[in-house]
């Protein structure tokens, strides 16, 4: 099997937030909506660069997903905060 061939790895993800009401929004570092959840977000991602948001159009914070984490709202406002990404589209 040739490295192109490989088998994508994927890291288990969750983010819990503070109230069980509080929606998360998870984004790509391409601004686009990867997955959104209620109170708790359970998922596996390939390894690179996302956003979170406990709510819409509220603080964002970045992640650097390298292996399998978990994280708080708590843990995530205590640390760096980031700008949304704008979508880009492309014109094909």
């Amino acid at each position: 099997m040739s490295i192109a061939e490989a088998e994508p790895v994927y890291f288990d993800l969750t983010i819990i937030a503070a109230l069980p009401s509080t929606e998360i929004w998870l984004g790509d570092d391409d601004g686009h909506l990867v997955q959104k959840e209620t109170g708790t977000l359970d998922t596996s991602l390939l390894p690179g660069d996302y956003t979170v948001e406990f709510g819409l159009c509220t603080t964002t914070y970045p992640i650097h997903l390298e292996k399998s984490s978990r994280f708080t709202q708590e843990e995530l406002a205590g640390g760096p905060t980031c700008s949304r990404p704008i979508p880009k589209f492309s014109r094909e």
